[in-house]
């Protein structure tokens, strides 16, 4: 039950079966949680868009893409390695009724996925800086839940920890989960670039 809490919550934004190749979608539903995040004033923590597979097989693959209003491009889409895509924040494009016009491998139908999450550079990591994410993202889930959804948010366990460029491990490991009470203790890790989600 508390899984397929964050899970509709996490796909609020309307996301009927899309077709792909090329893909385009309005930015102002972008928009709205990307300011969502603004007031939130939370440091560490983040949305993260995504195009899952309408299948479950994964995440679909985004070539590029960019911003265009009336067919201008006003703005490029940044595709990270684990296929995560970054718009740029500019309440003009929202004012404007911008699209977002994805390039995609394939023509496989797609969700919309929004994750709340937090991308972490590589390098020595400590346990307060990894509590320090872990609270902000409980606080960024409390206020996307709104109210009084925000009352029913399940405890997290922990926080899991997933390579964001693909191939690469965590001592050996594709995921590296971490509860409450490890990350009450004191130490640190050397990590690669790490995606960051909470753990329930």
């Amino acid at each position: 039950m508390k899984h397929s809490f964050i899970i509709a919550m996490l796909l609020a934004l309307p996301s009927s079966q899309l077709q792909a190749a090329p893909l385009e979608l309005g930015y102002s539903g972008f928009f709205k949680y990307m300011a969502k995040v603004k007031k939130s004033k939370v440091e560490h923590a983040d949305l993260g868009f995504y195009l899952s597979r309408t299948d479950g097989q994964g995440l679909c693959q985004i070539e590029s893409g960019v911003v265009t209003v009336d067919d201008e491009i006003r703005g490029e889409v940044e595709v990270l390695p684990h296929q995560q895509f970054l718009l740029p924040k500019d309440k003009d494009l929202d004012l404007d009724k911008a699209i977002v016009a994805l390039e995609m491998a394939g023509t496989t139908e797609c969700d919309i996925s929004i994750q709340i999450q937090s991308n972490l550079e590589g390098g020595d990591v400590t346990h307060t800086d990894l509590r320090a994410v872990e609270q902000d993202m409980y606080v960024l889930l409390q206020k996307m839940a709104g109210w009084p959804g925000k009352y029913f948010v399940p405890e997290l366990q922990g926080i899991t920890l997933t390579p964001a460029m693909p191939g690469q491990d965590i001592n050996g490991q594709s995921q590296l989960k971490l509860s409450q009470a490890q990350l009450a203790e004191e130490g640190s890790f050397n990590l690669p670039a790490v995606r960051i989600t909470p753990w329930f």
